[in-house]
């Protein structure tokens, strides 16, 4: 619990300044949906001022044409003075605002909610200062009112705290708005919309320092300070001049569309009249530098006209950079975001982030910590940026390994004022923030954050922008500090890369999901701690559960697995049941355990004993006859009459205008330019769905799968291991990193996540994938040199290696797609007939999930086999981009002589059966290699 904070309104008095058009900021990109079909308006605009700190309230109404019940997606940038503060959604006719929770328990929740048909909301953190609000349902010809709330902090101008009514509004809106002054019951109205200017109000400030403070129960303590730039000495010391400086440019695929004019123009002014040596790093998916010298003018003009002809294409990978050593500083000309996987490296030398818009102010606030600076140029000019860059900053705070406690919005003063904020576990003195002034450098001067008297609800701003910084501190290596960003985020309602926003429908969704309501809601936070106790004890009953399950599937695939089966000819009488099957529909297809058909008998079994991987059935030399699946888009014609890779990426740059947001023709481009060659290209290419989709684990899944299958495994597992973070309650992320981690030196790290599959209860909906892993385990184990012994029973030590293996996963959760496998006798292995005549074993149907579906067979019969799937549908409520599947053919299963061939590709929903290929098995055993044209 926190004690109240102390406080009135510094000066007691908000004086209304002005009220005019604003000038100097950009306006941030308007709040949208992805869905093209939700349609998206506003029903109320609230502005709440008191001293530095605004609350901006909309009341959103989303709306649904069509006329079945979709999930959307509320997208929300923000500009980088603001923040998500909070978010409610109708539930019952009332507003029920969201709480903070650990970011997969949320996750978790949310969609398991939906996969109940009923009403929950999630609030995630996306890339950037950007949030993701989904939605589920909007019902079919309906709406659902949702309300937002945005933190932002003034500009300390001379007037005061100068407030920019930014609204932000969905395109072609107009709204009347209400503005509120702490203290003051008269609220102000006027009308805000496209083309209307946007208001200024400044509130009146002291001249000097504003702190304020706040105390919890466990000793907590809070000083937020405010430094005004108005208080220091005039600049006047220069910067001295770098003989050697690095340039780099980021040309990833956000800064599509993005006018660069600024960026360009103040890099010009910078090499004006310059002689300097020059690292020039164009930074992607990958990264490329060279060196040269700029001396006079055509120089500085050659630089500019390559810059300005850099393509935007391809992730931000801010992991592969390292500062050049021989450099004095670096421009690094960005938005800040970084999409692509991995540790950034130290920097030691003063930063300059130049942008035209700041994605990620605490990125960029982290890259310019060594004595560098984040400059916004839709706030700044050119002009007067590069004078900041040439002089020494009116004030910098030096932090020694004394000041660990604070947690700042920018080492340099941003929008008139420094501001920082002292956490401390325990109650101390009045914390001072070190600062150098630049007429007095290097002399340290220590600032008090010494709180005068302020209204509740600005020290409790007050709080909320502590607990931010501390968090944006720790999220430029997240992955160091996940424990720590959950305990902040769910403490202060703060979301981060580690904690969501949730709201659910009822009680007992919160109950049984073990999520802590609101502290408003007493008696049920008790039953919530009362079901964690619970579910904690029941959890040890889980695990042995599941430990019987996996053993009782072993033995019976061991009885599968000693029977021998007949290889003669066989006419199966099954087809017509088959088809009755599939055309039962979903209704009747979680009913379908066995059809009534012919079982299979086996031939007399061999004498007991157990399975070796000695002597298996084994074949090889894979071929895979391909049979291409025809999409649909305007675009594929146009990329398969390409002639060679320059030709399409030519033709991609003109099309990706038109269909730049949509994943698919990422994908399908990026297909392309595999086949015809070019890895490097169709890399960069593909990587545009994880610039687009960062955080998203099913996009992230599908372009590791095509990045495997195009022999690029580095950047592949590099993504596995984002969403093994992202989603560690689906099994699939642990299985996926396992098998791209298979071969030495990587294969005891593989081993211990498939033994994590094995081992841990999943969802009833992963069916059988504790199974598959465990049969995965057996395979690598046998081409691992020193594997570590597993404490497993006897039972579950057992290897079952297989002559020949199919295995279906897929990249879209919440899908059921079904493998088909025909054989030499014209009989179908499927969901509804799972075991064949000659020995053909199918998995158990996966419903709602990733896959995997898997047919094994251990002797296979000679002859021509068919693979098939049906992408019988998504349970997801959205206008579907369609699905990749991911098909392996392995031989010598469970041997160190196992050889596979991968393939992806995409499907769209509601195709019925596709075939994707055959093979066919020779008399000798092995696989004719011949490919089909």
């Amino acid at each position: 619990m926190t004690r109240p904070w102390p406080f009135s309104l510094f000066g007691l008095l908000a004086t209304l300044a002005c009220l005019a058009p604003a000038a100097g900021l950009a306006a941030p990109q308007p709040i949208r949906t992805t869905e093209a079909g939700i349609e998206l308006s506003v029903r109320s605009l609230d502005w709440h001022l008191d001293g530095p700190f605004a609350m901006r309230s909309l009341e959103l109404v989303v709306r649904n044409p069509h006329d079945r019940p979709l999930e959307t997606t509320v997208l929300l940038p923000l500009a980088p003075h603001e923040r998500l503060q909070g978010y409610a959604l109708d539930v019952e006719g009332r507003l029920r605002d969201a709480v903070a929770v650990e970011r997969v328990a949320a996750r978790v929740a949310f969609e398991e909610t939906v996969r109940q048909q009923v009403d929950p909301a999630l609030a995630e953190k996306d890339a950037g200062n950007a949030y993701r609000i989904r939605v589920f349902p909007v019902p079919p010809r309906g709406e659902r009112r949702l309300r937002v709330d945005v933190a932002s902090l003034a500009e300390r101008a001379a007037c005061g705290w100068r407030h920019q009514l930014e609204p932000g509004l969905p395109a072609g809106t107009a709204i009347k708005a209400v503005m509120t002054l702490q203290g003051r019951q008269t609220p102000r109205e006027w009308r805000m919309g496209a083309g209307r200017p946007v208001p200024e109000v400044c509130l009146r400030a002291p001249r000097g320092d504003v702190a304020y403070a706040a105390s919890f129960d466990d000793g907590l303590q809070m000083h937020w300070l405010e430094v005004p730039t108005l208080t220091f000495p005039a600049a006047t010391a220069q910067r001295p001049q770098p003989a050697a400086v690095e340039i780099v440019w980021d040309a990833s695929y956000s800064q599509l569309g993005v006018d660069r004019s600024r960026e360009l123009e103040l890099l010009s002014l910078w090499l004006e009249g310059r002689t300097v040596n020059v690292v020039l790093t164009v930074l992607r998916n990958d990264v490329r530098s060279q060196r040269l010298q700029v001396r006079n003018r055509a120089d500085a003009q050659a630089l500019l006209t390559a810059l300005r002809d850099e393509r935007p294409d391809g992730a931000t990978h801010l992991g592969a950079w390292r500062p050049d050593p021989g450099v004095n500083e670096v421009l690094l000309f960005s938005d800040a975001v970084n999409t692509w996987p991995g540790t950034l490296a130290p920097v030691d030398k003063p930063v300059f982030v130049l942008g035209t818009r700041l994605g990620n102010p605490a990125l960029a606030r982290w890259l310019g910590r060594a004595g560098g600076q984040v400059l916004d140029l839709s706030a700044t000019s050119p002009q007067a940026a590069l004078a900041q860059m040439q002089q020494v900053p009116q004030a910098q705070a030096r932090l020694g390994p004394r000041d660990a406690s604070w947690h700042l919005a920018s080492h340099t003063p941003e929008r008139g004022a420094l501001r920082a904020c002292h956490v401390a576990p325990q109650p101390a003195a009045v914390p001072s923030l070190p600062l150098t002034h630049a007429a007095s450098a290097p002399a340290v001067q220590r600032h008090q954050a010494r709180p005068g008297t302020a209204s509740g609800h600005a020290a409790g701003q007050a709080s909320f922008w502590c607990a931010t910084w501390w968090a944006e501190g720790l999220e430029a290596q997240a992955e160091q500090h996940r424990a720590t960003l959950a305990s902040i985020g769910e403490r202060f309602g703060i979301p981060n890369a580690e904690t969501s926003l949730l709201v659910l429908e009822s009680d007992e969704d919160y109950v049984r999901h073990g999520i802590l309501p609101s502290q408003a809601d007493a008696s049920l936070r008790e039953r919530v701690l009362r079901h964690r106790q619970l579910a904690e004890a029941r959890k040890a009953q889980a695990w042995a559960r599941n430990r019987a399950d996996i053993e009782h599937g072993w033995q019976e695939r061991q009885t599968w697995w000693r029977n021998s089966y007949p290889k003669g000819d066989f006419t199966p009488a099954t087809e017509k049941e088959r088809r009755r099957v599939e055309a039962s529909g979903n209704a009747q297809r979680m009913a379908v355990a066995s059809v009534s058909v012919p079982a299979p008998t086996p031939a007399p079994a061999p004498a007991a004993g157990v399975p070796s991987a000695a002597n298996p059935s084994v074949v090889s030399a894979i071929g895979l006859r391909l049979q291409a699946v025809r999409m649909d888009a305007p675009y594929v014609e146009t990329l398969r009459t390409a002639q060679d890779a320059a030709q399409l990426y030519e033709r991609h740059a003109d099309l990706r205008n038109r269909y730049g947001q949509s994943p698919a023709f990422h994908f399908d481009v990026a297909d392309r330019l595999f086949e015809l060659g070019d890895t490097a290209l169709g890399w960069r290419v593909l990587s545009n769905l994880v610039e687009l989709l960062p955080r998203d684990q099913a996009t992230l899944r599908l372009v590791a799968y095509r990045l495997q299958e195009a022999g690029l495994p580095v950047p592949a597992v590099a993504l596995l291991r984002r969403v093994k973070t992202l989603a560690p309650d689906e099994p699939q992320s642990f299985r996926d990193l396992a098998l791209a981690l298979g071969a030495p030196p990587t294969c005891q790290e593989a081993l211990d996540l498939l033994a994590h599959v094995v081992d841990t209860p999943w969802l009833r909906r992963f069916a059988d994938v504790g199974l598959i892993a465990l049969a995965e385990y057996h395979d690598q184990a046998s081409r691992c040199p020193g594997a570590r012994p597993t404490s497993w029973p006897d039972a579950l030590q057992t290897t079952l290696p297989v002559g020949l293996r199919v295995v279906l996963r897929w990249d879209l959760n919440d899908t059921d797609i079904d493998l088909h496998v025909t054989d030499p006798n014209r009989e179908t292995a499927f969901y509804g007939h799972r075991r064949t005549h000659q020995g053909g074993h199918m998995s158990k149907d996966f419903v709602a999930g990733y896959g995997p579906e898997e047919f094994i067979l251990k002797d296979p019969k000679p002859g021509d086999y068919q693979v098939a799937v049906n992408y019988f549908g998504s349970r997801l409520a959205r206008l579907s981009r369609g699905v990749v599947i991911n098909i392996t053919l392995q031989t010598g299963f469970g041997t160190p002589a196992m050889q596979q061939r991968t393939l992806s590709m995409r499907l769209l929903e509601n195709t019925g059966t596709v075939t994707i290929g055959g093979f066919t098995v020779r008399p000798d055993g092995e696989l004719l290699a011949e490919e089909k044209p």
